[in-house]
């Protein structure tokens, strides 16, 4: 009989090591090592309230405290009653949990595994924890802090905090484009925690001496929210004790092909300014000269401002995503009501265009793009646990909506591939704010269940593949008569399949079909294959050949001359 820590003990030794971390956000060090058992946390009996269930999305704890109550600077006399402003910032604000009735089905509201089932395998897609803002958009907000200080004039109305008000960084260089460390929000502790989670969830997942690999795409706030994440699964010496090695994948075209990072392989996509990365910064452009000119006019004239001058679309715009920042940073923001409920209902959409247009549904790229990660990670599914139990890949949110698109989770006949730039689609599918905010993840769960009933008569087991999103269950539109919403794995790999056929063939598609296939096709498998001594290649639909990893790095350099863009020279990159 296994001793359980009562839920009180639980929170403590959790809180503890929650603050050792803001403690030391550089990164785990041996200052914590006294504490490195805390990590070590266990189920809870099924006796105990759904809310220290290792499976309940909702933990009543300070980590995500939107869940407890409404934070100043969230709802106030502007909002309406029971609007949480965190679920409408568009992907620029803190994690929260998806709900969404009208795409979680009640079967599916239940993230433990159905009756007669268990997980066998887990893949994880996750965007980096909470940040400050990038330089390109801090940029922007030290510009227009800096405008409205040189008017030497006291500010009026709803920016009247101005008057008194500083920036949420003191030290912009250091923490511009880094996962914050602080507050409730901090991108350190949301990072650490999500590992506690998958550790309480699937810790019979995690292989006994075995080393697990896991992945980020090279970018420092994506590596130390994968590096915060192994601690809080692993156990703050997954490095020491070679429990887990992190691989970094570059994110530049020198890999031409690959699963983890394809915004950053796809020649074309890069290349092609009307339709490719740019395509969501346009059109949210467009956007802006609907909703925006109207704000400015009343932050001016309505409130007595006219000695700062009339602001510009950037400078309001840049005013919403001081909410967000700042309540990242901070855990609250006096921007936040600045604005009425509509304005922010504007902002979502203009987010969720950026997103639609750059690597979503309404991107001819996007699809090609996200089928690398979504076919690989098909295949691994397929060969079961004994190809490995536990995959995690963390990126950018650039990263996540293609794979959205090959997926064709969100389908939305009405409008794709063109949500109006004229106004906003309120009965739009495709909103991003629970799908992808900052921390955001996606799983697949390979599924072993007993008999189920719509199988064959001769089967005694069944796998399924069932989807997860921010804590909520979102079944498959047309796939999902599996036990909780999950889709039969054998329907799920032929889904995958038949999406290739609809997005198109990545080489041909992104324009490097000049590269050899075989060598195309094995880059892109490697970043998901390189802990085994050999890497699948998909060199079609139905041929597939076995690639050794002794392939020489001259062989690998393909001559192809590559062009490079900083993610500073992008307007509102991740």
């Amino acid at each position: 009989m296994h001793a359980f820590p009562s839920p009180c003990l639980t929170l403590l030794s959790l809180l503890i090591l929650s603050l050792a971390v803001l403690l030391y956000p550089t990164g785990p060090t041996s200052v914590l090592s006294s504490v490195s058992s805390l990590v070590q946390l266990r189920t809870c009996p099924h006796s105990l309230s759904e809310s220290v269930s290792p499976h309940s999305p909702s933990w009543g704890t300070w980590f995500h405290p939107q869940r407890l109550r409404q934070q100043p600077g969230q709802s106030t006399t502007k909002q309406r009653p029971g609007w949480n402003l965190l679920y409408h910032l568009g992907g620029n604000g803190p994690w929260v949990q998806r709900a969404d009735p009208a795409l979680t089905t009640s079967a599916a509201a239940e993230i433990a595994p159905p009756d007669g089932c268990t997980v066998d395998q887990v893949h994880l897609m996750s965007r980096h924890a909470e940040r400050y803002p990038t330089r390109s958009a801090g940029g922007r907000h030290l510009a227009l802090l800096t405008r409205i200080k040189a008017t030497n004039t006291t500010v009026n109305g709803s920016l009247s905090f101005l008057n008194d008000w500083t920036y949420f960084t003191d030290d912009p260089s250091r923490d511009f484009e880094q996962l914050t460390t602080t507050g409730p929000y901090a991108g350190t502790l949301e990072a650490f925690t999500t590992g506690v989670r998958f550790r309480t969830r699937y810790a019979h997942l995690l292989p006994k001496g075995a080393k697990t690999r896991f992945w980020a795409s090279d970018s420092a706030r994506v590596i130390d929210t994968a590096r915060y994440f192994a601690s809080g699964l692993f156990g703050l010496d997954w490095e020491t004790k070679g429990k887990a090695e992190l691989e970094i994948i570059p994110e530049t075209l020198e890999r031409h092909t690959d699963t983890l990072t394809p915004g950053d392989t796809c020649l074309r996509y890069i290349e092609d300014t009307a339709k490719g990365h740019d395509y969501g910064v346009n059109m949210l452009t467009l956007f802006q000269d609907v909703y925006l000119p109207a704000i400015a006019h009343r932050l001016v004239h309505e409130q007595g401002n006219h000695a700062i001058g009339n602001f510009s679309n950037v400078e309001v715009y840049s005013m919403q995503e001081m909410c967000g920042f700042e309540t990242i940073a901070r855990g609250s923001s006096p921007w936040c009501d600045v604005f009425i409920v509509e304005d922010w209902e504007h902002f979502e959409y203009a987010r969720d265009l950026i997103h639609y247009y750059r690597a979503g549904p309404g991107n001819p790229y996007a699809g090609a793009m996200g089928w690398l990660w979504l076919n690989a990670t098909a295949n691994l599914l397929q060969r079961g646990p004994e190809a490995g139990t536990m995959f995690f890949s963390f990126v950018h949110d650039g990263d996540i909506a293609p794979m959205l698109t090959a997926l064709n989770i969100f389908p939305d006949p009405k409008y794709d591939p063109h949500l109006p730039v004229t106004h906003i689609a309120t009965d739009r599918v495709w909103r991003m704010s629970t799908v992808l905010p900052m921390g955001g993840r996606l799983s697949f769960e390979r599924l072993t269940c007993g008999k189920w009933p719509e199988t064959e008569p001769s089967s005694q087991t069944s796998n399924f593949v069932r989807i997860n999103i921010n804590d909520g269950v979102v079944p498959l539109p047309d796939c999902h008569s599996g036990p909780g919403g999950s889709c039969p794995l054998e329907q799920f790999v032929e889904r995958v399949r038949k999406r290739r056929e609809e997005v198109g063939d990545f080489a041909e598609v992104c324009g490097v079909a000049c590269l050899q296939r075989a060598e195309a096709a094995r880059l892109f498998q490697e970043a998901l294959f390189s802990y085994v001594e050999t890497a699948i290649g998909i060199l079609g639909v139905d041929e597939v050949a076995i690639f050794s990893f002794q392939t020489s790095r001259e062989q690998r350099d393909l001559g192809v001359e590559i062009p490079q863009k900083n993610s500073d020279e992008i307007p509102f990159a991740d």
